[in-house]
């Protein structure tokens, strides 16, 4: 946890950079948030079996702040955040994003991958279905708000849409446990 920021901390840094995104690395400088700080950070959080680790820097109702230290090439499961929205800032590395539909008991892909280039922001939509891939090895940092509740992550292999628990990333669980609720495709 990072004992700098409290929850308005987090809440203000969100307002501030929402509306105009490819500020928040500059806001979160101005706050001793450096770019080799989170990238210490991450190194912390990766993990072998999933295409990224995560580290929950500051969690509360009202918002969510998660570190992503992410493995060469491994992409996330599609998957939405629920009812929140947010900033994604590529910290370390260049990504893909695609944008995915889920309509009439199909996934399917909407419009073309978007490039982000390290230092880049990225806004989140709530119920947007998208998925993240570094090109290499990545880091990113996640800002939601309402903190993450009943995301969803569409499992192409089963063809079928898992609710999972809160503490979950976006991929398929292997432990059972973290899947809330299962729901088949047409």
């Amino acid at each position: 946890m990072l004992t700098e920021l409290t929850g308005q901390g987090w809440m203000q840094i969100l307002s501030q950079s929402f509306t105009t995104p490819a500020e928040l690395p500059f806001v979160l400088s101005k706050r001793s948030l450096s770019v080799e700080k989170l990238v210490r950070l991450a190194q912390t959080s990766a993990c072998d079996d999933e295409p990224y680790g995560r580290k929950i820097l500051f969690k509360s109702p009202e918002i969510e702040v998660m570190l992503a230290k992410w493995s060469y090439q491994a992409s996330a499961s599609p998957h939405n955040h629920g009812f929140s929205k947010g900033l994604i800032w590529f910290v370390q590395g260049d990504f893909s994003e695609r944008h995915f539909i889920f309509s009439e008991g199909e996934l399917k892909s909407s419009g073309e991958p978007v490039q982000f280039k390290e230092g880049s922001v990225a806004q989140v939509v709530s119920n947007d279905i998208h998925s993240c891939c570094p090109v290499k090895d990545g880091v990113s940092l996640h800002i939601y708000s309402p903190a993450i509740q009943k995301m969803k992550v569409w499992d192409l292999k089963n063809r079928e849409t898992l609710t999972v628990a809160d503490e979950c990333g976006a991929w398929i669980p292997k432990d059972l446990k973290l899947i809330a609720n299962r729901v088949k495709w047409n």
